[in-house]
């Protein structure tokens, strides 16, 4: 399929980046429509990257009707994913769907019935799978360099200050503040866990390689005061091979150096953060240390999301990651709540269990 035809669900922040990324990737994917409750911020995308020439559209129901999109970009809210997806695979359009998979665990079924009877192909937009680093740590790992993994970190951490510098009040563009619906639980699906948090879940999965098995986890709100949720969650999760795994996101605070993964083996360690990744093998005095170029991921997401649709390349980031990662948040919500480990079943759409022994 040539000249893939793209719409675009969604005109907010994150669906401007999704646009740098159609625009670098063009001609194989090319803007046609745009949707959003304000059609004037999905008119401003459109003109911003399409010249105009995109059509506009204000739900996304006419959009993925219209016979002159192939696929569709979701760039929604939380809680509008899982309506979205089974629109455009009903539609027969290809998916790409921003984080979460959705807000509830039972959505998960929903979509992958939508996916098996319709047979489109779907895409979480995992961006940080493509970012070098953590490319070349995963190559590492494969090649056995390092031995068994024994621990693995992941962590997503920032101070969020656009929250205390009340965004939503102080709003002035056109249509809902983007703000809004992130202080709303029920669109939200929870707090930094299931936002920022997501892509330190999916990180860890792609280092570890195997299914986690039993998830534990505590959350606080230590900086964003007005957010009815989390900004801080810590997890701990065990994996089938044993390995212990950490997961650490935060709106409150961040680690020294912006460091995003970590992992210690049998034969040395790895860790990266954006633009580095430092290896050393046990025994050795000095870590090894390289410097990649900065590349914006959600242009090679998409490069990737074409080479799926277009070339059949196996998908990277499936519709069984993405369920693994929302069957390992809700366990990690479930066992922050009531203070006890949490075991997954093999099945990603089987819901977390408790474990026979609550935490002390």
């Amino acid at each position: 399929m040539d000249g893939l035809r793209i719409g675009i669900v969604g005109a907010g922040g994150i669906a401007v980046e999704h646009a740098k990324g159609w625009q670098a990737n063009a001609p194989r994917g090319a803007i046609a429509a745009i949707a959003d409750v304000t059609a004037e911020r999905a008119q401003a995308l459109a003109d911003r990257f399409t010249g105009g020439t995109a059509r506009v559209y204000q739900d996304y129901e006419a959009l993925v009707a219209d016979a002159a999109v192939d696929a569709v970009d979701i760039c929604l809210p939380h809680h509008l994913h899982t309506e979205a997806i089974v629109a455009a695979a009903r539609a027969g359009k290809a998916v790409l769907c921003e984080k979460p998979l959705s807000t509830a665990f039972e959505d998960a079924a929903v979509i992958d019935a939508a996916l098996r009877e319709t047979g489109v192909v779907f895409m979480a937009a995992h961006n940080q799978l493509f970012q070098p680093s953590l490319v070349e740590a995963r190559q590492v790992l494969a090649a056995g360099v390092l031995g068994r993994p024994f621990v693995l970190r992941s962590m997503e951490a920032f101070q969020h200050r656009d929250f205390r510098l009340g965004r939503v009040a102080s709003h002035q563009g056109s249509g809902e503040s983007p703000w809004a619906w992130r202080i709303d639980p029920r669109k939200m699906g929870g707090g930094t866990v299931i936002d920022t948090g997501w892509h330190a879940t999916y990180r860890i999965l792609a280092l570890a390689d195997e299914r986690p098995v039993e998830v534990a986890a505590m959350t606080d709100r230590f900086y964003v005061h007005d957010l009815p949720a989390e900004d801080t969650g810590a997890l701990l999760v065990r994996f089938a091979s044993g390995a212990i795994g950490q997961i650490f996101t935060s709106w409150a605070c961040a680690p020294i150096g912006n460091w995003q993964f970590e992992v210690m083996a049998e034969n040395g360690s790895l860790a990266g953060g954006g633009v580095t990744l430092v290896r050393q093998l046990h025994g050795w005095p000095h870590a090894a240390e390289r410097t990649f170029e900065p590349t914006h991921t959600v242009t090679a997401e998409i490069k990737h999301f074409l080479d799926v649709v277009q070339r059949g390349v196996p998908n990277l980031a499936p519709f069984e990651q993405s369920a693994r990662a929302l069957q390992l948040t809700t366990a990690a919500y479930r066992a922050a709540a009531e203070r006890r480990s949490m075991t997954l079943p093999d099945d990603p759409l089987a819901p977390p269990e408790p474990a026979t022994t609550p935490l002390s």
